[in-house]
């Protein structure tokens, strides 16, 4: 989303030296000017791999120029021609982090033994077959022009098959929750009416499918921010090109004043975006408001342990 090695490098210095600077600010700053080091330093990576230098393409990109691509030029060297294999690749890379999330979510149900929920929970086994047969039968259907769809036999596999499943999820629910009761004595769950069964099943097959889409088309957000990003830095170039050359006095403040207001805005909107996604699209599958308090992995904290 902020693809730029030098305003990258920008943010990484003010990151690393804010803390000397304001050596009275709180913890929680600290943590602040932390992160938009790590921050700067993702930029910076990304940068290189684009080859955008505070708007310039000074360098060959290691992998493609994500600037010639905004402005509509295609190499015939790159497999990338236009904005809309950006667009695939956040795709690609959204579907990957929710398999991810999903992963980690089978990994708490199974070590907390909640058979039940790895199965029909949305994000459980069935949910997620749902979800990567929708992703592999939309790339099919892309693939063949937007004409064909996958065989009868795969959808009736893996659309008919699991929507059947959950069906039974209730009944099932209730058969276990009336062992429960009588193990425990008592009995106070009254059983659903058939309306308000098939309605909770309808409603949860719609949120299987329009969940699973909003979650993977939201990823796609990554490439609109970075296409954004890149049409303003070729703007203010257009701009300080009117000043009779770009690299004159006059054209080098719009530069610089350029720089800095894309820095701050389209920092701030990029960094705010990449919660978003880090929370809704990947944290929410498998976090639980309950266990043990999160403790991030880092050489730091392994030694303590240690030690």
């Amino acid at each position: 989303m902020f693809n730029d090695a030098g305003q990258g490098l920008v943010l990484l210095l003010f990151g690393a030296i804010a803390p000397r600077l304001f050596r009275n600010t709180g913890e929680s700053m600290k943590k602040l000017f932390t992160l938009i080091m790590y921050c700067g330093g993702a930029s910076t990576i990304t940068g290189i791999l684009f080859g955008t230098y505070f708007g310039y393409p000074v360098f060959p990109p290691l992998w493609f120029n994500y600037h010639a691509l905004v402005a509509g030029e295609s190499s015939s060297n790159s497999s990338f021609k236009s904005i809309y294999d950006i667009l695939v690749i956040t795709i690609y890379f959204g579907i990957a982090v929710i398999g991810v999330g999903l992963i980690l979510n089978w990994i708490n149900l199974l070590r907390k033994k909640e058979w039940f929920k790895l199965l029909f929970e949305k994000g459980g086994i069935i949910g997620a077959e749902m979800y990567f047969a929708g992703v592999y039968a939309s790339f099919y259907f892309a693939e063949h022009s937007y004409k064909e769809l996958p065989g009868n036999s795969f959808l009736i596999a893996a659309f008919g098959m699991p929507v059947l499943i959950l069906m039974l999820k209730v009944p099932i629910e209730m058969v276990l929750n009336h062992k429960k009761e009588n193990n425990s004595g008592h009995s106070d769950s009254p059983s659903p009416g058939i309306i308000n069964y098939i309605m909770d099943w309808i409603i949860e097959l719609l949120e299987i499918f329009s969940g699973y889409l909003a979650n993977t088309l939201s990823f796609m957000r990554v490439a609109g921010l970075g296409i954004a990003h890149v049409s303003l830095m070729m703007a203010f170039r257009s701009i300080a090109g009117l000043t009779g050359n770009e690299f004159s006095l006059a054209g080098l403040s719009i530069l610089l004043f350029g720089n800095i207001l894309v820095i701050v805005l389209e920092g701030l909107s990029a960094g705010v975006q990449a919660l978003r996604l880090n929370y809704y699209e990947f944290f929410s599958k498998y976090f639980r408001g309950n266990g043990r308090a999160y403790a991030p992995i880092s050489l730091r904290n392994y030694l303590q342990e240690e030690g």
